[in-house]
């Protein structure tokens, strides 16, 4: 039998359900990780085959273990990761043992903030930004950005918003930039401009270099301490035409990183200035954003990127267009969970198609600092967003975090 080989996955989401689509798709499916619960929790994980525990920050051990895959004999298709940290890895590797033809060069500027931007210099749609190279330069780099407010303040490597600061005034990212030395004096920091408009995510995948927008999600940012997404939408509707040059920004940004064979998305701004990238990532969204495309079009993106890994052509054919809006759980104090109520009756509400949770009894549960401390999701469909959009915070509304105020 054919293998793939997964490097790392969380429980749930896109990196997990490529797992399954992997398994559906007859492969053996095989996980190096060093999340010790895959191991210990196997029925859990019915669609992991075999669970190799390693020290995955150690880029030599992983290579010493596919050694041993192979060595005994397993068949490997393609190496894969749906997480930032080792999708470069998995592209390089696929692409020099498998010989599918992946752009894996790209996917190592994309992983730092910092290398993107740089890259990107010049481009219309890459916004101001300054880098503070060291803790001892900030005080004259700072004057330099005095009329500059409101800004971003980021490590270069930060994902689903930690380490992610907006900062109105010279006091303000002064706090910030010494937070963020002081957690690693040894990463420089990246200053970018803050822009308004409407923020959407662009799911685009790439295959002999014929560029694939799979879907355009349009995001409802809920500002705190962090920017939190905590609504994603797909309508049917919203046409390209809708987005004046979106596609065209797109197509010159794939262009200018020369991707083409593989898969990314992009969270970009529609400004006054025009469309800004905020971001682009070497990999398909986590969390819901699989079921939600799968949901609004029959397009199980997650398949589509194991068979480009593998070599072999994707569908992204539209099988049906439907209105997806997916609500996500958060809470507004700290506290020790108690019990979550709500979930049965959620799912009975109309237009509501699935409803996760995800925290557990006696955890500690804290207003989102970062996206991983969102506690679920309720997905709805409908025939328009707005009625979508409705259903899913109806069914939100049914689920309530018990807390022990601490």
């Amino acid at each position: 039998m054919k293998a793939i080989v997964f490097l790392g996955t969380n429980k749930t989401g896109s990196s997990y359900e490529g797992i399954k689509a992997a398994k559906r798709l007859g492969y053996e499916t095989i996980l190096l990780t060093n999340r010790t619960i895959f191991a210990e929790e196997r029925e859990d994980y019915k669609e992991i085959d075999e669970v190799r525990l390693i020290n995955m920050s150690d880029t030599d051990e992983i290579i010493l273990m596919i050694t041993d895959l192979i060595n005994e004999g397993k068949s490997i298709d393609c190496f894969i990761s749906f997480l930032d940290e080792y999708v470069y890895l998995a592209a390089l590797l696929t692409n020099i043992i498998c010989t599918t033809p992946l752009t894996f060069e790209p996917l190592k500027i994309m992983s730092d903030k910092i290398l993107t931007r740089r890259f990107l210099t010049g481009k219309n749609y890459n916004p101001f930004f300054k880098v503070l190279s060291s803790p001892g330069a900030v005080e004259h780099e700072l004057k330099e950005l005095k009329k500059q407010f409101p800004l971003i303040i980021k490590a270069p490597q930060s994902n689903g918003s930690k380490d992610v600061f907006f900062v109105e005034d010279i006091w303000e990212c002064r706090r910030r930039i010494k937070q963020l030395f002081r957690k690693n004096s040894e990463f420089p920091i990246l200053v970018e401009e803050y822009l308004e408009g409407p923020q959407y995510l662009v799911e685009v995948m790439v295959y002999h270099s014929k560029i694939s927008i799979v879907a355009i999600v349009e995001q409802e940012v809920t500002k705190g301490e962090r920017f939190i997404i905590t609504g994603y939408s797909i309508s049917p509707k919203l046409i390209l035409e809708q987005l004046p040059d979106l596609n065209e920004t797109v197509y010159s940004i794939i262009e200018d990183f020369q991707i083409r064979n593989g898969t990314c998305h992009l969270e970009m701004k529609l400004t006054n200035k025009g469309w800004k990238l905020i971001e682009i990532n070497p990999r398909m969204a986590g969390g819901a954003m699989n079921r939600m495309i799968e949901e609004a079009f029959g397009v199980n993106l997650a398949e589509q990127t194991i068979k480009l890994y593998a070599g072999k052509e994707p569908d992204l054919t539209k099988k049906r267009e439907k209105a997806i809006y997916a609500h996500y759980l958060i809470v507004n104090t700290v506290g020790k969970l108690l019990k979550v109520t709500g979930s049965d009756s959620a799912i009975q509400q109309d237009g509501v198609i699935e409803v996760f949770t995800k925290a557990e009894t006696g955890q500690i549960v804290t207003p989102p600092r970062s996206m991983g401390q969102r506690y679920g999701y309720v997905l709805a469909g409908a025939d328009s967003t707005s009625e979508a959009r409705k259903c899913a915070i109806n069914g939100a509304q049914q689920i309530q975090f018990y807390l022990q105020l601490i």
